[in-house]
């Protein structure tokens, strides 16, 4: 797909060509706009989206950088077209409306308000948010062997150890990156997962449903997509501090592998069920 000419004639893009588009730029390269009401953006929006509802719109402009590819979305694709022609007449000069709206996206969706998790980070009760950024990894880590100690099932604990080392690995560059000692506990002593997610709260929500490797694994998903809105949300809230706003970048980025990661493992789950079943 030449993404380059649909820029340049400032067309729609159905929702199946936008998700091909953003998987192929990197968190931070592009802005992904929401046009529609907090409420409904609380109900579920687009990892990373950032919500300005229309009628606000040519109030917020210079929220938005002109520089930047800019997909709009809506709830079916009226009023990000309006927006687009809002933006294009204040100089934005590479903006595609997502046809179809957020009703035709087949891809990740996760909830909650644009405040949503920053609390964990804004309210101090670590030594830094890097350590804060540690626990959430430590947390889900937890998640992980916990639930891997409870099963069986040889191959399903197989998978639940190989969705631990992903955390470790996260770990890993965040300790080698900023030399920083993870703390053993939060203030309220229950573990945060990623996404800003206590561990009570997903025994609670989800424990009568994980009993497959294909719900832990969509589970899983949901969690890193969580955990890459959260970030990109928070890198936007830095931008004047460069530090920071570099840090939840790079955060995002990790997000982003280990959700393609877990993706692919999914897709060749269900081909070997698939196959199985014949």
């Amino acid at each position: 797909m030449n993404w380059e000419t649909l820029f340049d004639k400032n067309e729609s893009i159905p929702a199946n060509q936008a998700k091909e588009l953003l998987a192929s730029r990197l968190p931070g390269e592009f802005t992904l706009l929401d046009v529609r009401q907090p409420g409904e953006y609380q109900e579920f929006h687009i990892p990373g989206a950032q919500l300005i509802p229309l009628k606000e719109l040519p109030d917020r402009i210079e929220e938005l950088d002109r520089n930047r590819e800019t997909i709009v979305y809506c709830r079916s694709g009226a009023r990000s077209n309006a927006a687009c022609q809002i933006l294009r007449g204040h100089s934005f000069s590479r903006v595609l409306n997502m046809s179809g709206g957020i009703l035709q996206w087949q891809g990740h969706r996760v909830q909650g308000s644009t405040n949503q998790g920053l609390e964990f980070f804004l309210r101090k009760d670590f030594d830094s948010v890097f350590a804060m950024a540690y626990q959430m990894e430590a947390g889900l880590k937890e998640f992980y062997l916990l639930l891997k100690d409870e099963t069986e099932d040889s191959h399903f604990r197989k998978i639940l150890h190989e969705l631990a080392r992903f955390e470790d690995g996260h770990m890993a560059k965040l300790l080698a990156q900023y030399q920083q000692l993870p703390p053993t506990e939060t203030k309220t002593g229950d573990p945060v997962a990623e996404g800003g997610i206590t561990l009570s709260s997903l025994a609670d929500a989800f424990g009568d449903q994980l009993d497959s490797p294909e719900t832990i694994y969509q589970l899983a998903m949901q969690f890193e997509a969580q955990a890459l809105d959260l970030y990109l949300r928070l890198s936007r809230r830095h931008e004047s501090e460069p530090v920071l706003h570099s840090f939840y970048l790079q955060m995002a980025k990790e997000e982003q592998k280990h959700l393609d990661k877990l993706s692919f493992e999914l897709d060749n789950l269900l081909t070997e069920q698939g196959f199985s079943s014949q």
